[in-house]
């Protein structure tokens, strides 16, 4: 009789014991985490486990593509203690390398730098990748890192040309490109190597038309200004005619009767000889878009 009542009491307070065991809610954001307690691996959030040692457990919550949390919670016995990890994404690395390096890497419209190049803190995600270098074709890829084989992306780029034609009213003007000297207008050019370049056309007497020229693969580009021109002409006659004329110092090719065209707005000095004729100087008066005469009757030598 005595065993009997023993084992009974024994029983009750084994149930006694049981109602007032702890118990933790643990849950995450995102959920479907894996949830380890005191290092054993114990399931996935949402996670009620309802018979737990009372005391202080530790917790660890993994995801793939998040931070790992770590966090420690006090069991009490006969409640439910509430665990709730805020994860945050991993940070990841993308490593971008080329052949020739140099290339001008752009991550989802952003230019981040050149080749060789590395970016941290990025989150596991798609991306896109674009490679640019002067010269070659510029490539294009979508990457997404949380898988981790494509951490590393590296490209071999291939040279490509297109075709460049730039013509100018007047004709004449220097074409300048990226700061070298290509000719003068009109200019055309078979296969010129693609990119984005700087134009610079001058024309004595204008202001200089500045452009980017966007040169690409197989495609014409085909490129027309018109100086805003601040020149005009000056129509030189002698009586009698065939004297040699110089212009602000520089002796001209053309003999008058001539009219001298691309000549800048303003006061010139004009010098003109004929042999058996006092020579002649004075000042000629040019202005924009107009035919300025000179008409000088020489005096002959006695």
């Amino acid at each position: 009789m005595f065993v009997l009542i023993a084992a009974v009491a024994a029983v009750a307070v084994f149930l006694l014991l049981q109602g007032r065991a702890a118990s933790l809610n643990i849950r995450s954001f995102p959920s479907g985490a894996i949830v380890f307690l005191d290092k054993q691996q114990v399931g996935t959030t949402p996670l009620v486990l309802p018979h737990v040692t009372p005391g202080t457990h530790a917790i660890q919550i993994r995801m793939s593509g998040w931070d790992t949390w770590n966090g420690a919670t006090t069991a009490a016995r006969g409640s439910t203690t509430q665990v709730i990890a805020n994860m945050t994404h991993a940070a990841y690395s993308l490593i971008v390398t080329s052949t020739p390096p140099g290339a001008t890497v752009t991550l989802d419209g952003t230019t981040k730098g050149v080749t060789p190049l590395t970016l941290i803190g990025l989150k596991p995600r798609n991306y896109g990748l674009v490679i640019s270098l002067k010269g070659y074709a510029a490539i294009s890829r979508t990457v997404d890192l949380s898988d981790g084989t494509q951490s590393t992306q590296d490209f071999a780029l291939k040279q490509a040309f297109g075709k460049l034609s730039i013509i100018s009213d007047p004709a004449g003007a220097q074409v300048i490109i990226d700061g070298k000297s290509r000719g003068v207008t009109p200019l055309k050019v078979d296969s010129f190597p693609v990119g984005n370049y700087a134009l610079t056309l001058k024309l004595d007497g204008s202001t200089d038309i500045t452009d980017t020229l966007s040169v690409k693969a197989g495609i014409p580009l085909a490129k027309q200004y018109k100086f805003d021109a601040e020149l005009g002409e000056l129509a030189v006659s002698t009586d009698p005619a065939g004297a040699s004329v110089t212009i602000d110092g520089q002796v001209m090719s053309q003999i008058a009767p001539f009219t001298f065209s691309k000549l800048k707005e303003g006061t010139h000095e004009v010098e003109l000889d004929l042999p058996g004729y006092l020579p002649w100087s004075g000042e000629a008066s040019v202005s924009k878009g107009q035919t300025s005469r000179l008409s000088i009757a020489l005096t002959k030598l006695q």
